[in-house]
């Protein structure tokens, strides 16, 4: 068979809510491996939450994490591709959410990604405080002129779509992604990373360094930090649970309750030629 690969977000996609991984789905990834499938895990947690996840153990060739930004060998965390921005960006993005008065995280570069500053609005959120209070061992509160390098920025807002749609205008070349707070579901987290960084360009980097033809590729997710993922790989199915606009755009597949990337990878083998 002609080299293929098979992508799938992590929460809410490939893991059950609780966290869990269901027996269909590992199955399927053996299955995969046993046909010289690739198969991928592509998350917007960094490498270190990852692995808090889903360890190092599942049958996954490579891990594109902090959604694109990093790719790393599964099996060892072995970094085979990063990106970085720049510290005038880091500057001027963070200027730019200290006057929108928005709750805001800069994170270092990869693999350090974990580790974060962070600063408080007039008005701090309960997305903020929760973050803190988990993450608290990694967060440090401080003065961003002081930062030189970062993976990306993140910043916290209940309306989002004016914020994202004055970053774009003003930061065009930087990567600008929307992810729902997987927090509380309410809040919507603004993330800001470096040219280029997305999971789409992640996958299209891998195929291009194995061969792997675009047409001959599978994606599976449920949130807005997918779709530059869904909208490049040749096939591409979205869980139940998915965000409706997502729905409306993407082949469907069962939640992810109901092991939908198992239901999805098996329609789409269906359809695969040799």
């Amino acid at each position: 068979m002609r080299p293929a690969m098979v992508l799938t977000d992590l929460d809410g996609t490939f893991l059950s809510s609780d966290r869990s991984i269901g027996a269909e789905n590992l199955a399927t990834l053996h299955a995969l491996g046993e046909m010289g499938i690739v198969r991928v895990a592509a998350t917007g947690r960094s490498l270190h939450s990852a692995r808090m996840v889903i360890g190092s153990d599942l049958p996954f060739d490579y891990l594109i994490f902090s959604t694109g930004a990093g790719i790393c060998h599964y099996s060892d965390s072995r970094i085979i591709h990063k990106r970085t921005l720049a510290k005038s960006d880091i500057h001027a993005v963070a200027d730019f959410f200290v006057d929108c008065q928005l709750d805001f995280s800069i994170h270092q570069p990869i693999p350090e990604t974990h580790r974060f500053h962070w600063y408080a609005s007039p008005r701090p959120t309960s997305d903020l405080q929760a973050r803190l209070e988990f993450w608290a061992e990694f967060a440090t509160q401080g003065d961003y002129l002081e930062i030189e390098e970062a993976s990306q920025l993140l910043a916290i807002s209940l309306d989002a779509r004016e914020i994202i749609e004055q970053l774009q205008q003003r930061f065009a070349h930087l990567s600008i992604i929307r992810t729902t707070s997987p927090i509380d579901d309410r809040h919507t987290w603004i993330e800001v990373f470096p040219p280029g960084a997305s999971k789409g360009t992640a996958a299209e980097l891998l195929c291009n360094s194995l061969n792997i033809e675009r047409d001959r590729t599978m994606s599976i997710g449920n949130d807005f930090n997918d779709l530059a993922m869904l909208e490049w790989t040749g096939t591409s199915y979205v869980v139940a649970n998915a965000a409706p606009e997502l729905v409306k755009q993407f082949l469907p597949a069962p939640g992810n309750d109901a092991q939908g990337f198992a239901a999805a990878t098996r329609a789409w083998l269906e359809q695969l030629q040799p």
